[in-house]
């Protein structure tokens, strides 16, 4: 049995609908956690985040992050990531595109355009955030945590 979750198994598992938890750091130093949905791609994470939301405010002063994203039943297999959240500046159609393939993961494939719609309709400005992981632990419920390492090049 391998205690490692291989990079093909990290991908898939990062690729399916999990919900992720990000940690902020609040002004006064304490961690601030909320749930926010995601994409992996090219081995970042890409988040929206409401504009003015607290986590937004603590990134714009602390970008120093962490996230997990798990399951809920047995067995339990979890990633934890820690790095850099960047502010992405992007068109609006680029906002778009990125809005639909992250709701493809979470809403039901039927209700994808009402869920869109509505989305659009609400009076919410987003930002767009990237995670590159530089630190990141796997592990599944049977198994004792691997540390991974990534570095910026």
């Amino acid at each position: 049995m391998s205690i490692v979750m291989s990079s093909q198994e990290i991908e898939d598992f990062l690729s399916d609908g999990h919900t992720a938890r990000i940690a902020t750091v609040k002004p006064n130093n304490s961690p601030h956690v909320t749930p926010v949905w995601y994409l992996w791609e090219n081995n970042q994470l890409l988040m929206a985040i409401p504009k003015d939301s607290v986590k937004a405010r603590n990134i714009r002063q602390n970008k120093k992050v962490a996230v997990t994203i798990d399951t809920d039943k047995a067995p339990i297999k979890a990633v934890i990531i820690e790095g850099t959240a960047k502010i992405e500046e992007l068109s609006n159609e680029i906002e778009r595109k990125i809005d639909r393939r992250m709701a493809a993961k979470y809403v039901k494939t039927e209700y994808l355009n009402e869920y869109i719609e509505w989305a659009g309709a609400q009076d919410i400005e987003y930002i767009y955030i990237r995670i590159r992981p530089e630190k990141m632990i796997t592990w599944d419920s049977s198994k004792d945590p691997i540390e991974h390492k990534f570095y910026r090049t």
